[in-house]
């Protein structure tokens, strides 16, 4: 009966983990897919307030991309992709507040 307890525990414990590393994944993912959705509806020159098929075809094949992608990563390895990111997000916007004749 032991073993059993411990079976089921072990089961419980993997299967939280791989729940959470999911919603990690799926969280970076969504927000990277969002970043490029708006930049490419930026250059077709849609609205920003005007949600459209373009946007969301963008939207979810770069969200499912990063989903394959970073299928065999851990947590770690996603929070650091994520780090990253934000810090190449960061740069490219102190390029642009700084850009001559913006």
């Amino acid at each position: 009966m032991s073993e059993f307890v411990n079976r089921v525990h072990g089961g419980i414990k993997k299967s939280t983990e791989e729940l959470i590393t999911f919603a990690v994944k799926f969280i970076s993912g969504s927000v990277m897919a969002l970043a490029i959705s708006l930049v490419v509806q930026e250059l077709l020159g849609k609205p920003v307030n005007e949600v459209n098929l373009s946007f969301l075809f963008v939207f979810f094949v770069v969200l499912l991309s990063f989903i394959k992608i970073a299928k065999k990563w851990t947590i770690t390895s996603v929070l650091i992709f994520d780090l990253i990111f934000v810090l190449v997000g960061m740069v490219l916007r102190l390029y642009i507040m700084t850009a001559p004749g913006a």
